[in-house]
């Protein structure tokens, strides 16, 4: 089971038009390698981003751009991470635009970063339209290795917070951004996984940064129970994986009931044991909502509620 979580999560993810063709007009845009001592989260290089083959992708209200930045590796070496950019055509406010960071889901084919794919905005929409036009941007990595040299590392929180982490800190550097220092961490199923993570590590990594709010959808967490280890000699690994319980940052859990999956009886695990560490968090369900269908069912009440947290309002906590 844990050799194919991956494969599952990935075939509940992908679109059934994803095909990936040659990535040759985009490639080297990821070659370059950072010096040893680059800063985390050094924005490296910019340009439009395209299609795999090099086609435009055009988004309404705002222009999107491919982004290379410097991240961390698990023994603190500088490695890279690819991310996307989208920022509104709107005029920023004085104290700068909010910035959510987008943490994708296993996509199919698998080991296929997004923004050098053919399908970038996969699963994206509605949420990332709706995002735009209240004037968040929004910026979106890839994952280290994933695309970029060395390994993707699969369901390692800790690396998958610095990849979040410092896609914020590149993208404050692009100078069309007017990026503020107000953001919220935004993902679904795996990438619920490391948006969860980075509630825990995000004031350590980045102590500049303020981190207003965690949104998950069907997020990949209490993987004991999700892989079936219990009483399995592996089951103490996987616990390891599993996003630690976290304090002081509101969070917020969507998921559907029909999840095939990340079941309900995941989730409720998640929130019961978060719940007991005393959390800010808000669990709601979408009845009938499945894996592949529970980002868009979602994308109203996460939006809305990560525009409450760039007001300043209090979140509901359901615990």
């Amino acid at each position: 089971m844990v050799v194919l979580l991956p494969l599952v999560l990935a075939a509940c993810f992908a679109s059934s038009g994803s095909t990936v063709r040659s990535r040759h007009d985009v490639s080297s845009f990821y070659a370059e390698s950072p010096p040893t001592s680059a800063a985390p989260g050094l924005l490296l290089r910019t340009e439009p981003l395209t299609s795999s083959t090099g086609t435009p992708i055009e988004v309404a209200g705002a222009h999107a751009l491919r982004l290379l930045y410097v991240t961390r590796g698990p023994t603190g070496r500088a490695t890279t991470s690819g991310a996307m950019a989208f920022i509104p055509n709107s005029p920023h406010p004085a104290t700068g635009r909010p910035v959510v960071a987008w943490a994708h889901p296993t996509r199919s084919p698998l080991n296929v970063a997004p923004s050098s794919s053919d399908h970038p905005l996969e699963g994206m929409e509605p949420w990332l339209s709706s995002m735009l036009e209240r004037g968040f941007l929004v910026v979106a990595t890839d994952y280290s290795g994933l695309g970029t040299p060395g390994n993707e590392r699969y369901l390692d929180g800790p690396a998958e917070a610095r990849d979040l982490v410092d896609s914020v800190l590149a993208v404050r550097q692009v100078p069309s951004a007017h990026a503020s220092s107000r953001w919220v961490a935004w993902g679904a199923s795996y990438g619920g996984h490391a948006a969860l993570w980075t509630a825990s590590r995000a004031r350590r990594l980045a102590p500049q940064l303020h981190l207003r709010g965690v949104a998950v959808a069907a997020p990949v967490a209490e993987l004991v129970q999700l892989e079936h280890a219990q009483g399995q000699a592996w089951a103490a690994k996987e616990a390891k994986k599993d996003p630690p319980a976290t304090r002081g940052v509101p969070i917020l859990v969507v998921q559907g009931t029909r999840d095939e999956v990340v079941p309900l009886s995941d989730t409720e695990l998640l929130r019961s044991s978060w719940c007991a560490a005393g959390a800010d968090l808000a669990l709601v369900l979408l009845p009938g909502a499945t894996h592949g269908s529970v980002v868009p069912t979602a994308s109203p009440i996460v939006v809305e509620w990560i525009a409450k947290r760039f007001e300043g309002a209090r979140s509901v906590n359901t615990c």
